[in-house]
Order: C-alpha cells, then structure tokens, then sequence
C-alpha cells in the first residue's frame, strides 16, 4: 500500500502566498496530477490555501496554476472592506465601546479593526466545499482538517473531514471535530486576532487556528498521513544575529512593532519547534526505541529570504486607507515591517513571494524527489 503524504501550510496572512510557489515547484519536481497530496491540513491563511487545493485535488497541474492566479489579482479590497465609510463606522465603535462599554445582550462588538465581509465572498466564489466532501467520497484525498481556536474554552479545535477510519482525537488544550467544511470553518481559521472578527460555527465563536496550534502537524498525523510536507513562512535567523538585534540600541517600539513580534509569535514559531520534536522522535525510533509509535518522515520548506523585510517601500503600493490605519499604529517604510506583511494582500507583494517559493524549492529538487520515495 502507497504511503500517504501529508501538506501541512500554516498561517501568516499575506505571507501564505508564498507556500503557492512551494506547491506548484513541488507539482513540477514530482509530476503527479493526482493523489500529489491525500492528506492536507492548514492554520489561517494556510487554510485558505488548503481548502482551495483540496477543492481542486483531482488535477495537481489545474490546482495550483490557478491558485496561482489567485494570488497575483488579489487585492487589499478582495479581503477587507477599506472604504472610508466602514473604516470610520468601526473606529467609531472602537471610540464609543473604550468610552462607554462594548458590550451588548449578543456580546462585544469592538473585537476587530478589519470587516472581512469582501474575503468571504471571494472564498465563497473561488471555493466549491462540495467538490472536497466529493474528492473524499471518492479516495482523490484521505482527509482533509482546518485548525481553529475556540475563544470560549481557549482550546485549539480542528474540524475535519475524511474516510471513515480516521477517528477524533482529543488532548488536554486540542480535540478535533468532525463535519462537512464550509466557508464558516475556513474563515474562523483565517481570522486573525484583533484585526479580522470572530467567526460564529455552531453557538460558539472561533478564531485563527495558530493561536493555540502548539502541534501543528499533529492534525496530519490523526488525518492518516505516513509523511509530511510542512511549509513555513519564517526566514531561519541565526542566533548571533538575534543576540545582536537583542543588545542593539533601539527606540521605544511602536504598536505596529510590538503586534508584529506578537503576530511572529503566534504564527511562526510554533511550526518550527513542532518539526525538532518530531525529527528527534524519529531519531529515537530508528535507533531502535520504537514502543507503539511510527517513525512519520518530515520535511520542512521555509523562504531563503526574510519575508517580513520583503515590505520595505511596499507602503506606497497599499490603497490609501490602509496606509493611513497601519501608520496611525507605527507601520513605516522601515517599521513594523512584520506586522505589515501579515496584511499586505497586493501582488506588489504577493507576486514576488510566489517566486521565492517556487525558486527556493526548485533548488531542493533532488531532495524532494528523494523524500517522495522513501
């Protein structure tokens, strides 16, 4: 029996589109039209990702040129409502809520800086979650889950679909659940904290799945997958280089700053230190520590440049509106650069981040082809 390859793309807003030049490189390098992938799983925009390709699964080629295309025509406008009249209607509701309490019989309406209603009806055009439940009917893929975060239990709970041998799993801070995807499923993931809304699934509110996605190839693993593929979106610095950042003059740091590292925080790392524990568990069993578990192969594809850095003089490119909210938070040409890659949804930015993707990963040909087999 084949083994099951798993994709794990985690979230990072904007930067997302470049885990879309890692899976057409990886389409290439492999050459599989179908069944390239039977397991896949994502966290925020990651899952945007995930729910698109799973869609499309039955034709790898078709699948990811398009997703492709996508991310070159999306615009700042396709995913949150910039117009000065929504702008100030939500600032206004900020200002009243700070002054005299948000609250209301339904609960808090100041929870988010962004409407995202344009984002649901691009995802509601460009995504057919019939032709997911579809591609598992009929073994195309073998599951298929999307991480989110509840904010009544603080618990990171996945929603999945898949074949009928896949059981649910729960943990002491994650469980997983299974239903049919829908749109509602896709942006709970996708919501970014303070600046998209909660998402109502259910009678519960959820949010961005890599608030409390310590494990995030732990999905793939439930969902059957016997490898995994894990795209990051965080450039590896090397300690010197951080221990000198860190002893370094600086200024008092901006808002834009301060929720940049804390954006870093919840979308990066967790990705990262996920992967070390499950190369060292690797490691233990193949010297022979095996007990009840399996040796799952890892390999993880991360940008060869600092996407963060990538926004500098991007601000230019931005509709007005959102150049004027980022900069009343610190977000300059030369600051809060991570904060702003997270919402610059422009192929002034989007577009050369498919490149590095697919040249990164093209340059790691031998290495995938060689995983592939194992």
């Amino acid at each position: 029996m084949n083994s099951k390859l798993g994709l794990v793309m985690t979230g990072g807003g904007a930067r997302a589109a470049y885990q879309v030049g890692v899976v057409r490189a990886i389409y290439e390098i492999l050459k599989k039209d179908s069944s390239l992938f039977e397991v896949i799983t994502g966290n925020s925009a990651g899952a945007i990702n995930s729910t698109y390709l799973a869609a499309n699964a039955k034709d790898w080629d078709v699948a990811t040129a398009d997703l492709m295309a996508l991310w070159k025509r999306i615009r700042p406008q396709d995913v949150y409502d910039l117009r000065v009249r929504t702008i100030s209607e939500l600032g206004m509701k900020w200002l009243g809520g700070t002054m005299f309490g948000g609250l209301t019989p339904t609960g808090s309406h100041i929870n988010h800086l962004l409407d995202t209603a344009p984002l649901r009806k691009l995802l509601k055009r460009e995504i057919d979650f019939k032709q997911i439940e579809n591609n598992l009917k009929d073994s195309t893929l073998h599951g298929v889950g999307l991480s989110t975060t509840n904010f009544n239990s603080g618990s990171n709970v996945v929603f999945y679909e898949g074949s009928q041998e896949i059981e649910d799993w729960s943990r002491s801070d994650r469980f997983s659940i299974r239903e049919h995807l829908n749109l509602d499923h896709l942006m709970a993931s996708a919501a970014i904290p303070f600046f998209f809304p909660p998402i109502q699934v259910g009678e519960s509110y959820y949010g961005d799945g890599c608030i409390r996605q310590t494990t995030p190839l732990s999905p793939a693993i439930h969902l059957g997958a016997d490898k995994i593929i894990a795209i990051g979106v965080r450039y590896p610095h090397h300690q010197s280089r951080m221990k000198d950042l860190a002893l370094s003059p600086f200024k008092n740091p901006t808002i834009g700053q301060i929720t940049g590292v804390m954006m870093n925080a919840v979308f990066l790392d967790s990705l990262e230190s996920d992967v070390e524990r499950m190369m060292k568990i690797n490691s233990l069993m193949k010297e022979g520590h095996r007990d009840s578990f399996k040796v799952i192969p890892i390999m993880m594809l991360r940008p060869s440049r600092d996407l963060g850095k990538m926004t500098e003089m991007l601000n230019e490119e931005l509709p007005r509106t959102l150049r004027y909210l980022l900069k009343g938070i610190g977000v300059t040409e030369h600051e809060g650069l991570d904060l702003l890659s997270y919402l610059a949804f422009d192929k002034s930015y989007t577009v050369p981040l498919m490149e590095l993707g697919y040249e990164d990963t093209l340059k790691l040909k031998s290495e995938i082809q060689d995983f592939n087999a194992v």
